[in-house]
């Protein structure tokens, strides 16, 4: 049997991934994580461990996928990637929030939410994505006011990108919260 590189893996996964074939992928990823044992490329494992996270999700082990979310966040963290630091908290809060996980969870969309604003480069639909993450989770805690002003800030951002079912979804919540 040949040796196969993590790098290989990667792809195998991906491909995988592609082909809607998630288990193939969930192993892949994993013989993947195991080839890079020691974790001396850090960008690869953050990838590998972002890519399982993602299929673990996809198959409702959201556990596991809360794990890696998190694991992946780290490494991008120490490689001072902070969008994909960001982009994997935004994940992890998501499933933190589906797990009524809502203290954590508000802790991570925080966080995400304080790189987004700050960095120049945040991509807006990923801002807009983490807003709508943490209007949900205001919604969760009885908290309409707040939810109601992050509402209207991803609306805005959904519009500005053209997403126009994020424009829909934030106008039916704001209606939703504001009738009395």
């Amino acid at each position: 049997m040949e040796h196969r590189t993590p790098e290989s893996l990667l792809e195998l996964g991906r491909n995988a991934k592609s082909e809607q074939r998630p288990e193939d992928a969930r192993r892949a990823f994993s013989d993947a994580l195991t080839e890079c044992c020691g974790g001396e490329d850090g960008p690869l494992v953050a990838t590998l461990y972002e890519e399982l996270a993602y299929v673990e999700r996809n198959l409702r082990d959201l556990e596991s996928a809360g794990q890696h979310y998190r694991k992946a966040s780290d490494f991008y963290r120490r490689l001072d990637n902070l969008l994909k630091t960001a982009h994997t908290m935004r994940h992890a809060a998501d499933i933190l929030r589906e797990q009524n996980e809502r203290e954590e969870s508000g802790l991570l969309y925080a966080e995400a939410l304080r790189i987004y604003r700050q960095h120049p480069e945040t991509p807006p639909l990923d801002l807009a994505n983490a807003i709508r993450g943490f209007a949900l989770l205001k919604e969760d805690q009885e908290d309409p006011e707040q939810a109601v002003r992050l509402w209207q800030e991803a609306g805005k951002l959904y519009e500005m990108t053209g997403i126009e079912a994020g424009v829909a979804e934030s106008r039916r919540r704001i209606g939703l919260l504001t009738r009395e």
